[in-house]
């Protein structure tokens, strides 16, 4: 289920006639009560595709939503949590990337938050797209005993500036302290990250750290979570959107 919260406080209380009647009936307009006006009046404000909402939660309660995909591979949601298990034909079939979950939505400034718990993964990556790529977050396991082998892409942040293509392969930003995938494996963990302009702050885990880049005031319209290898079990995942 996806869950929109919009402040509704400036709408105020609907306006009633007073009766000198002690029972008075509530007037009717073209066939429908005030009360029914109002009731879809506060479904429509309330409803998914209001633009006026500023949250967005996803409680992973089925498949298919209006603003969540789930694709390369055999997804499960359930009791709140999104998992899944890497097949390795179809890592081969999509050109050697993995299960994905996807958050379309325009937005520019926002906090992303969820909580993640990747078993033998070889690496989970995050990423914020736009007119191409414009953020990204990997964890990766670079042991040589790595479960799916030493991973090719280490842990890393990736900032695009411009828009990313073969010739742009962007910023590459490597934090001291920065978690790899075996520090954290098989365990649930934050992941948040709070965009404001060209300013990130980002969690893992017990892992914090400030990023100051001009791709960040980037428009964006892609929120992903993909991995390779093994299992990733995603719960709790929220956007706030912010002007």
């Amino acid at each position: 289920m996806i869950v929109y919260s919009s402040n509704l406080s400036q709408l105020g209380r609907p306006r009633c006639r007073k009766y000198k009647a002690k029972r008075a009936s509530v007037p009717e307009h073209k066939g429908l009560s005030v009360r029914a006006l109002i009731f879809i009046l506060s479904t429509l404000l309330l409803s998914p595709a209001s633009v006026t909402a500023d949250t967005l939660i996803d409680r992973f309660e089925a498949e298919a939503t209006d603003t969540r995909l789930s694709e390369r591979g055999d997804w499960k949601f359930a009791d709140g949590i999104a998992s899944c298990v890497s097949d390795p034909e179809l890592y081969k079939k999509f050109s050697n990337h993995g299960p994905i979950l996807k958050w379309p939505n325009q937005f520019k400034n926002a906090t992303i938050e969820c909580e993640i718990k990747a078993e033998d993964c070889g690496r989970v990556v995050f990423t914020i797209n736009g007119d191409g790529h414009i953020f990204r977050i990997t964890l990766a396991d670079e042991r040589d005993e790595a479960p799916a082998g030493k991973s090719k892409v280490p842990t890393r942040l990736i900032a695009w500036a411009e828009k990313s293509s073969k010739q742009n392969k962007g910023d590459t930003l490597i934090p001291s302290g920065m978690p790899d995938l075996p520090s954290i494996n098989g365990r649930w963990i934050p992941l948040r990250f709070e965009i404001r302009e060209e300013e990130g702050y980002i969690t893992i885990g017990d892992f914090k750290t400030k990023i100051n880049h001009p791709a960040l005031q980037r428009a964006k319209n892609t929120v992903m979570l993909t991995f390779a290898h093994g299992k990733l079990s995603v719960k709790n995942f929220k956007m706030t959107y912010v002007q």
